[in-house]
């Protein structure tokens, strides 16, 4: 069970990468290297880097053929990094990883990284344990989420499939797809969600949820952050 990465969105993946077409890709957690191959499956070239934080899995997974780079740390250490700090990314994924960081560090991760990337994908559990005996502490689910913890963001959407959910933000960094023709291609042209078995189980619809800030500027009025 080591690296790997619960596969009911992976549709949904693939049509969100396809249509952001992402230049570059930060995947937080890379485990087996997943989302590398689902990125490629989606057409999409993109330089890729990864941070995995179990040495023994770059070697296994063969991360450094997957992966433009591999980064070897606690990605909740990104935010204090100094070599992390001018980084860009179109999209960050972060999948069946965030469940595995103290709640209090991954929302430090979240806000340094709506500041430094475009969209970030969220895949996370919120109902699910599992025995961790004999695995990577790094493996053991430690912090809890749902659609309230994301209350803080501007601009996000979000599904949930029996006990899976999938976050998108929409980060600070400029990008030609916006947030509503995400979530409105994904909602008009049906992607499946599946279940643990790969059966077909749903149409994915994605929930919209943007709070907007408008105020006068030079006596007209402006809308901030409105794509």
């Amino acid at each position: 069970m080591s690296g790997i990465s619960c596969g009911i969105f992976n549709d949904l993946y693939l049509r969100l990468v396809e249509k952001i077409a992402p230049k570059t890709l930060l995947d937080i957690g890379a485990g087996q290297g997943k989302y590398a191959d689902l990125t490629r499956q989606a057409g999409v070239q993109a330089r890729m880097t990864a941070t995995e934080i179990v040495p023994d899995y770059v070697e296994r997974f063969g991360l450094r053929e997957k992966y433009d780079e591999v980064l070897i740390m606690d990605a909740a250490q990104m935010v204090i990094d100094s070599s992390c700090r001018n980084r860009l990314y179109d999209v960050v994924t972060i999948g069946d990883c965030i469940e595995h960081i103290p709640k209090s560090q991954a929302l430090d991760l979240l806000n340094f990284l709506a500041y430094r990337s475009a969209y970030t994908i969220v895949i996370a559990p919120e109902f699910l344990y599992y025995d961790v005996s004999g695995m990577e502490h790094s493996e053991a689910h430690i912090s809890v989420w749902s659609e309230y913890d994301f209350q803080w963001h501007d601009r996000w959407a979000f599904m949930r499939s029996e006990f899976m959910q999938i976050f998108i933000l929409r980060g600070y960094q400029p990008h030609p797809v916006s947030l509503e023709e995400l979530v409105g291609n994904i909602n008009t042209k049906p992607v499946s969600v599946h279940k643990q078995d790969g059966s077909v189980h749903k149409a994915a619809h994605l929930e919209l949820r943007v709070r907007q800030r408008a105020e006068l500027v030079d006596g007209a009025p402006y809308t901030f952050r409105n794509a």
